[in-house]
């Protein structure tokens, strides 16, 4: 007996009713299985490397401290940046050095090379004191379209604090906010400029707001 006419007679052995329910489970299996598999990854699963560049911070959170001062010492709050992507980098007012120096030239950047998008990001220098004639007329030169404040020591370490596990200072990182104040992601001052241009390109064209 062929292997073909030793199937047929297997199959035919089974009662017809239950042929009928063996096809009926196969069919609810086919839709089961995929369902069952995508409710066990929900809250599990998170991006690969390659989805973003630097460090995301899941759930983003409002920086309920983020208070700076002009450098005319009129007041303000993070409400001045709302709708609007930031990019934020918490600097001194000792000389701009080579850190310093980086992560400025990197916001600079990548908000230029994002073209018709560029007034949807703002670049904003939070310092530590009021920098010295010499410190601001390097920026008026070199960053003339960035926003520059003096922040206290609670905005700087709320920025510092809200990644777990982080022992590094705040002026190694650039973060980014959300149009609606939250802080969603930092990038090492060392990143490459073209990572955070690749990420911002992403979130604006998703974006619905800001």
């Amino acid at each position: 007996m062929s292997v073909h006419s030793s199937l047929w007679v297997h199959a035919n052995a089974i009662p017809a009713i239950w042929r009928q329910r063996l096809a009926l489970l196969f069919i609810i299996a086919c839709f089961a299985i995929p369902l069952a598999t995508a409710w066990l990854l929900v809250g599990r699963w998170q991006p690969g490397s390659s989805v973003q560049h630097g460090e995301l911070l899941n759930p983003a959170r409002p920086l309920a401290h983020l208070r700076f001062a002009t450098l005319d010492d009129q007041p303000l709050d993070g409400a001045v940046l709302k709708g609007r992507w930031v990019m934020l980098y918490a600097g001194s007012t000792m000389p701009c050095e080579a850190d310093c120096k980086t992560a400025l030239y990197a916001m600079r950047q990548v908000r230029i090379a994002l073209g018709k998008d560029i007034e949807r990001i703002k670049t904003l220098l939070l310092l530590d004191g009021v920098p010295d004639t010499g410190l601001r007329q390097w920026l008026a030169a070199e960053h003339p379209a960035m926003t520059v404040g003096v922040a206290d020591a609670v905005t700087r370490t709320e920025l510092s604090q809200a990644f777990i596990g982080s022992s590094a200072t705040a002026r190694e990182w650039i973060y980014l906010l959300d149009p609606l104040g939250n802080l969603l992601m930092r990038y090492p001052v060392t990143v490459e400029p073209r990572g955070m241009l690749k990420d911002l390109q992403r979130l604006l064209r998703l974006s619905k707001i800001g």
